[in-house]
């Protein structure tokens, strides 16, 4: 028969796990000073959140926050980006212009967050967050020439192996 304290334990054990694994890499220097990150958030207080948030993660990154659609629009027809973030809880959201826009935007990603936590302190402290960080270290996938060009390199060429 199981001990409820045994699993209690091995709880406990994956918990601290978890902890020490994000605390461990938090703690690791991480270099985003060539990340341009935009922010799109009607709510003032949680844009600034968001975007002190994300500049924490991010460290170096150029991190901006707008408030509205238009604004987002009109940064992305004005400056280059590599990553995106919205909150997909803001209604009309994922339908928006914005989001079509840069699903189509060369080399980017985009990242949907629900952003409303980060108004709670607890919610920012570096190691609770810092799976957050990772998800910002996802690549775009290879265009489909770049692949063709890397399966060429990594090709079995038989040739090579004979006398």
């Amino acid at each position: 028969m199981a001990n409820l304290n045994d699993d209690d334990e091995l709880d406990s054990f994956s918990n601290e796990r978890a902890n020490e694994d994000n605390i461990e890499s938090a703690m690791k220097p991480h270099d985003y000073s060539s990340r341009r990150v935009l922010v799109w958030e009607g709510d003032d207080q949680r844009r600034n959140y968001a975007v002190e948030v994300i500049s924490t993660l991010l460290t170096g990154a150029f991190v901006e926050g707008v408030a509205t659609e238009a604004e987002a629009l009109q940064k992305l027809d004005e400056e280059l980006w590599d990553t995106f973030v919205v909150d997909f809880y803001n209604e009309g959201c994922s339908e928006s212009e914005f989001v079509k826009k840069v699903n189509n935007y060369p080399d980017s990603i985009l990242v949907a967050l629900n952003l409303a936590p980060f108004t709670l302190p607890e919610e920012r402290n570096r190691y609770k967050i810092e799976p957050l960080r990772k998800l910002f270290e996802i690549e775009k996938p290879k265009a489909e020439d770049e692949e063709a060009s890397s399966e060429d390199e990594d090709s079995f060429n038989e040739d090579n192996f004979r006398d």
